[in-house]
Formats: structure tokens, C-alpha cells, sequence
């Protein structure tokens, strides 16, 4: 979806928030499928998931790079592994504070929390 919660569900700072940032944090490395059940990603996902990791001062691009692996079986999906790595690297360390809309986005009913996230906890 959209780049923020305010975007609605399946946003890329949600992804990156609730899923990334916690997986990335377990300092292992990291497969991520990114053709499974999807059509596709807008750039505004991708750039808030992948380049807000850096932006926001998680993690440095050389860290991301050693432990995030991308994997895909359709052919098509290179192009989004690209832009994932391109924004990553586009990034600049720490330059942006976050701010979270995920309140507001409640607030409004925009964003209901309908991503299982469940799985997380079998990584501990």
C-alpha cells in the first residue's frame, strides 16, 4: 500500500516498523520473498520500508547489506529488488526524524492492524 499508516494497512512504515526494524534487530540475516501473494510496490512502500530504515538512523546501508537477503522466483521482481537496494542506498544515515502516524492513522480509521505479525515471535 501507501507510505505511511495514514496510507491504510500494508504500509511501508508499518513494514518497516513492525516487521524490518524487529527482524533486523535480531542481528542474523534476513530473507525476505518478495513475490509472494503480491502483484507489485509502489516506490512510496519501498522508499518508507527499506530507505527509512537508514533515514531514520536503524541501521547503516553497510549493515542492511550483509544481513538482508531478497529472494523472488518470478523474473519480473528484479526490478523491485533494484529499487529496494537503490533506496537503501540513496539513503542518508540518520537524517530524518520519525515521527509515527500510526495514532492519527487509528484515529481515523484508516489503519486496523489486519497484517498477522504473529510469525515474528518465532524468531526470539
Amino acid at each position: 500500500a501507501g507510505r505511511y499508516y495514514t496510507d491504510g494497512d500494508g504500509n511501508g512504515e508499518e513494514f518497516r516498523e513492525e516487521i524490518l526494524k524487529p527482524l533486523f534487530a535480531l542481528n542474523k540475516v534476513i530473507t525476505i520473498n518478495i513475490d509472494k501473494n503480491v502483484e507489485g510496490y509502489g516506490s512510496s512502500f519501498l522508499v518508507e520500508a527499506f530507505g527509512g530504515l537508514v533515514k531514520h538512523g536503524y541501521y547503516k546501508k553497510e549493515y542492511i547489506d550483509r544481513n538482508l537477503i531478497i529472494e523472488y522466483s518470478d523474473p519480473d521482481f528484479k526490478f523491485y529488488e533494484k529499487k529496494i537496494k537503490q533506496y537503501i542506498q540513496e539513503a542518508e544515515y540518520n537524517s530524518m526524524e520519525y515521527k509515527s502516524t500510526k495514532e492519527e492513522a487509528i484515529a481515523e480509521g484508516k489503519f486496523k492492524n489486519s497484517i498477522d505479525k504473529s510469525f515474528l515471535s518465532s524468531f526470539g
